[in-house]
């Protein structure tokens, strides 16, 4: 990253920050706050029979997990169900590591993958814009001058988070050793179709987006997303790199042939692994638990505990349909045509009813986010439920149309998220 693509709003944007630094440390003040969500449940352990759940009928959804651990569809797991703030089962399966006695805690921490472009990227950019850093409207070449070459100029924030900006699903430079040459041969890709009028899900927009953030902020991607996001919301276990000393606590994901080991503790993606872990589009660990709290922060319209964190406002664009240029109509015809080309939030996958990889019973309303290594977070705003499913299956093998719809059926998300809706009894 250079000195020129940092920072035109330094300064606004570190005042900001440190106004929601005091914020979260004086939760008496919040009461007065004029944006601040008109609840603000925080997440309790409690039985599922009184949030109106069956408990018989979550075991059914946890013994699933454990017969496919079992089955050796995927070494661990975790899992956390919740509704109207209430965590009604948190469970772990299963091995940190395929072949070794590790079992997998509550407490596991996951290679996300691209769920970081919703809990970092997404949320960073968002928060940005309600410190008035940088706003949806702006062209990205404003912060990334770069970024305008091959007729990109025009190119706005708000066309990169919801998948719209014309941009290829990738443009890796694995063999390019220097960084610096990386981030511009990315920049400089031309567009693969006209700006907006289609969605295609795209890690080389949000790496650039998370590029973009840290020009305008003048600080890194990390630094942006735990200042503004997860520090606030106490999402401790949640972080780009994890330092050596947690890795007993990481599960492993797959083996990297570039790396010749099984990788734990660094992201699995390789440009991103080259990068330096810490890019918009993949790099974020965490827990379940800590992922449940950002999902409850989400459904409270932004706030959480003693935190604003975000504004009503921002929360309801975040995860509406942005993209009425597509229809699920016309895109939700695979599993993986839904992920690339279905209507999308910000950051947010949207709920479609025939290949959606959070099930079928899912309210319209539902947004989620799956993580390629085998994680998936889907909120229903309708029944007031989230539900976290994190494994270490690890990316299929080939990326393809084929190798993601084999890791969906050997993790069986649809049938997880199926199963939390038919424990609901009203």
């Amino acid at each position: 990253m250079t000195e020129q693509r940092r920072a035109f709003n330094r300064r606004q944007f570190l005042q900001g920050m440190t106004q929601v630094a005091a914020v979260a440390a004086a939760a008496p003040a919040l009461a007065s706050s004029p944006w601040r969500g008109s609840t603000c449940t925080t997440l309790t352990a409690g039985r599922p029979e009184d949030v109106s759940m069956s408990s018989e009928r979550l075991e059914d959804v946890f013994a699933r997990i454990q017969r496919r651990v079992n089955d050796a569809l995927f070494p661990g797991a975790t899992a956390l169900i919740a509704r109207r703030g209430v965590i009604v089962g948190h469970r772990a399966f299963g091995s940190k590591v395929a072949g070794a006695d590790e079992p997998v805690t509550l407490d596991t921490i996951f290679d996300l993958q691209s769920m970081t472009k919703v809990l970092s990227t997404a949320a960073s950019a968002l928060a940005l814009v309600q410190e008035g850093v940088i706003r949806l409207t702006d062209p990205v070449a404003s912060y990334l001058p770069e970024f305008a070459a091959n007729g990109k100029g025009a190119v706005t924030v708000h066309d990169m988070l919801r998948y719209s900006a014309g941009l290829p699903m990738d443009n890796q430079f694995l063999d390019e050793p220097n960084a610096e040459a990386v981030w511009s041969l990315m920049a400089e890709t031309p567009l693969e179709y006209p700006t907006g009028t289609s969605v295609l899900y795209s890690d080389l927009t949000y790496r650039l987006l998370g590029c973009m953030i840290e020009a305008a902020a003048g600080e890194d991607l990390d630094t942006v997303a735990g200042g503004c996001i997860w520090g606030p919301l106490g999402m401790n276990d949640t972080m780009y790199c994890p330092p050596p000393a947690l890795v007993e606590r990481i599960a492993a994901t797959g083996y990297s042939s570039i790396r010749d080991c099984v990788v734990r503790g660094d992201v699995q993606d390789e440009q991103d692994f080259a990068l330096g872990g810490v890019t918009g589009c993949d790099g974020v660990f965490s827990t379940a638990r800590d992922i449940a709290v950002f999902c409850q922060m989400i459904l409270n319209g932004g706030a959480y505990g003693g935190a604003d964190v975000l504004r009503p406002d921002l929360v309801r664009k975040m995860t509406k349909n942005n993209t009425p240029q597509v229809t699920a109509a016309a895109t939700d015809t695979s599993p993986i045509n839904n992920l690339l080309y279905t209507p999308k939030g910000l950051g947010w996958e949207l709920w479609t009813r025939r290949f959606s990889n959070g099930g079928m019973r899912l309210s319209p309303r539902s947004y989620g986010k799956a993580g390629g290594a085998g994680t998936f977070m889907w909120v229903d705003p309708d029944l007031e439920i989230i539900g976290v499913l994190l494994t270490n299956h690890g990316l299929p093998q080939p990326f393809d149309d084929i190798g993601w719809a084999r890791m969906l059926d050997s993790i069986g998300c649809a049938e997880f998220f199926d199963g939390i809706i038919h424990a609901v009894n009203d």
